[in-house]
């Protein structure tokens, strides 16, 4: 019979997982897109835009008969998105006690995302700025390929000195449910993310959570 309480290494998602990032996200995609004369989104459409990379971001965000574009899009959208991460960006309800809670209990804890790595650590130094809450934060960068890819995850978990068995990923997309399945961990799927529950089952999810405490639960059921 597997002991409670064995993972030691909990790592994390950040948009949609950690944080509510998307209005954030919107504004500034839309600031890039207007500069170049294109239409902009609601909040909800660029929801279906996110999570996979800033390229795939772009690229499905510009009109397709001047897909061209979608780099000038991007430059753009970085440069502002850089001043504009925390306008709006905040913890969801009930994520600081959680990970405060599974740091009383000894559990390590990294933030390993899709979103660039400059804008990923800026963003959990603003928000998080207490000293050694999370042992590593990994965003994407030009050393390691984009999730699905489990690469920037082992790398993580391995500079951390834990094994698969000892870890978990939480995440709200499907995504990170491939993510973590290539990965060889198991995953908790985060229900009040970008995708809700009822997509997550749909995909696949064993576990899907609806708010951040219940991990404490899961982690004590597994």
């Amino acid at each position: 019979m597997e002991q409670k309480n064995r993972f030691k290494l909990v790592a994390f998602d950040l948009d949609g997982t950690i944080c509510n990032t998307l209005s954030d996200i919107a504004s500034s995609l839309n600031r890039a897109l207007k500069s170049l004369g294109f239409s902009t989104y609601s909040d909800e459409g660029v929801s279906g835009l996110i999570g996979k990379s800033i390229v795939y971001m772009c690229k499905n965000a510009v009109p397709q008969d001047r897909f061209e574009a979608w780099t000038d899009v991007r430059d753009g959208f970085l440069s502002d998105y850089a001043e504009h991460l925390c306008d709006t960006t905040v913890p969801y309800p009930e994520m600081p006690e959680m990970l405060h809670a599974l740091r009383r209990r000894g559990i390590t804890l990294a933030v390993v995302t899709n979103k660039p790595d400059p804008h990923a650590k800026k963003m959990i130094r603003t928000l998080f700025p207490e000293d050694g809450l999370f042992a590593r934060v990994q965003g994407q960068c030009a050393d390691y390929p984009v999730k699905p890819d489990p690469t920037m995850l082992d790398v993580v978990r391995e500079s951390l000195g834990f094994t698969r068995e000892e870890t978990l990923y939480l995440g709200d997309m499907d995504v990170d449910l491939q993510f973590a399945k290539n990965a060889g961990l198991q995953c908790v799927g985060c229900g009040w993310g970008y995708r809700g529950e009822a997509f997550l089952k749909e995909a696949g999810a064993e576990h899907v959570i609806s708010h951040p405490l219940e991990l404490l639960e899961i982690i004590d059921s597994l």
